[in-house]
């Protein structure tokens, strides 16, 4: 079984009125490379053009539609929360919801712009292969776009707490294993305050008491390591703080709507290609057996319903 679809850069083209839809749960990275179009999202739709870059969280309605009489050509890849949860300080981590929130709307940025010609040329030297050069060149794009999501999510944050700037930047200072290994009791006495004084300035700064980001963290670190499919649950439990597998579970459940069992089985369906159809199944990309289709079967899948009916508008990555 293969993984093509992990942090892949796809090219895709769609004819006169065609429509894309971004519905899978995930961050979409979009860079227009030819023709016209509109995209569409909780707002009113936004015309697109030539070296625009967009960044939106699918599953919210966003689509792209190319323009009558014309043809819209674009690169995009996607990424998944828990891909990069390594990435993450606890002041980003802290500010995931707000991001994630934020890019209910699609995110426009111009092609005159400088993000958007810095994300032009690394797009350029994504190599063709999917391997880990590939995943890292991606990966910058993505962390070119997101700094800039951190940055504006910070200054709002700022702009709405009074908490004294001094402490602001001890908190935003805090190192990933203090708050994780830390009790609030030790944490208050580090800042020189009560718990509950703690807590209150924490949460006024964060949007979380002490507790609260402690377990996202923990949470999110195990989203994480369930990806290795050979950890066992109950270990991944004892690596992210829980002495319990049972209050391990229920956490996990509540976070993320799925037992940790359930949701590694959900990424498993997710991530394999599944085996090639027999010959004579035209449904399927002709590039599909040649293991150089850019899109997996995944059966029950909208994307891959769309795929099947429109595979001609899918190629294999290409660099301008």
């Amino acid at each position: 079984m293969q993984a093509q679809d992990y942090i892949t850069l796809r090219l895709v083209r769609l004819k006169s009125s065609e429509e894309y839809s971004m519905d899978r749960d995930e961050f979409y990275f979009v860079i227009l490379k030819e023709g016209t179009g509109n995209c569409s999202g909780s707002h009113a739709g936004q015309r697109l053009a030539p070296g625009d870059v967009l960044l939106l969280k699918g599953g919210t309605g966003g689509k792209l539609c190319a323009s009558h009489g014309a043809e819209l050509v674009f690169w995009f890849f996607t990424l998944r929360l828990e891909q990069l949860i390594p990435l993450f300080d606890g002041k980003e981590i802290s500010l995931l919801q707000s991001i994630t929130t934020g890019l209910n709307s699609p995110k426009l940025f111009r092609a005159s712009a400088a993000l958007a010609k810095e994300c032009r040329r690394l797009i350029i030297g994504v190599p063709a292969q999917f391997n880990l050069d590939h995943r890292s060149q991606l990966l910058r794009i993505a962390g070119t776009l997101l700094s800039e999501e951190f940055k504006t999510a910070h200054r709002q944050r700022m702009s709405s707490v009074s908490v004294d700037k001094h402490l602001a930047g001890s908190f935003e200072n805090l190192k990933v294993d203090e708050l994780l290994n830390l009790s609030v009791g030790e944490l208050a006495e580090k800042f020189g305050y009560t718990r509950r004084h703690l807590n209150r300035l924490f949460h006024q700064f964060f949007g979380y008491s002490v507790a609260a980001l402690r377990m996202e963290m923990r949470l999110l670190r195990a989203v994480c390591l369930l990806r290795d499919l050979d950890a066992k649950v109950v270990t991944v439990a004892e690596q992210c703080g829980f002495n319990h597998l049972g209050l391990f579970n229920n956490c996990f459940k509540r976070r993320f709507g799925e037992s940790p069992g359930g949701w590694r089985k959900q990424f498993i369906s997710h991530q394999e290609i599944q085996p090639a159809v027999p010959r004579g199944d035209d449904s399927k990309c002709p590039l599909y057996s040649k293991g150089q289709c850019p899109m997996p079967a995944w059966p029950n899948n909208s994307v891959s319903r769309l795929f099947k009916k429109n595979h001609r508008n899918f190629e294999t990555p290409a660099h301008a």
